[in-house]
């Protein structure tokens, strides 16, 4: 009887101690930056798909704009990779149901996908138009930023 009631303490403590460890286990936390750098947007918002463009200094005081990111909710991506080189980036961000993040600096975007080299001076061409970018301060000497769009 001892060695049956031993099997089954046994038994139970091994069960216990499996559901001790199960009950810790979490998924894994998003990290709060892209890895290896890089510039990146999550949607936290309840606007449905968001659309991403980004707008930045490049050599010879040129402004390079590029589109679309796109990020169903819940969802974080990387638009810029590798170490940023600037602490100020301009961003402007449109969902399927009309909201929109924007601001008041003009830079040229297209309603498809694109990358234009001087898009604080000329926007011309078929479906492209002048679209205001918000301000985003990544701080000084920031290797990355993840920016929560809400």
């Amino acid at each position: 009887m001892n060695k049956v009631m031993t099997i089954l303490l046994g038994s139970a403590a091994v069960a216990m101690g499996l559901a001790g460890n199960i009950a810790f286990i979490s998924p894994p936390v998003p990290s709060a930056a892209p890895i290896g750098g890089g510039l990146g947007f999550c949607n936290r918002s309840k606007q449905g798909k968001l659309y991403v463009a980004i707008a930045y200094p490049v050599e010879d005081n040129q402004w390079k704009t590029q589109g679309w990111l796109q990020l169903n909710e819940g969802e974080c991506d990387t638009i810029i990779q590798g170490t940023l080189t600037n602490r100020y980036y301009y961003y402007l961000a449109e969902s399927d149901n009309g909201h929109s993040w924007k601001g008041t600096h003009k830079f040229c975007v297209s309603d498809t996908s694109f990358v234009f080299a001087v898009a604080d001076k000329e926007c011309q061409g078929t479906a492209v138009r002048w679209a205001g970018f918000r301000e985003l301060d990544t701080g000084k000497n920031a290797r990355n930023f993840m920016l929560n769009l809400e």
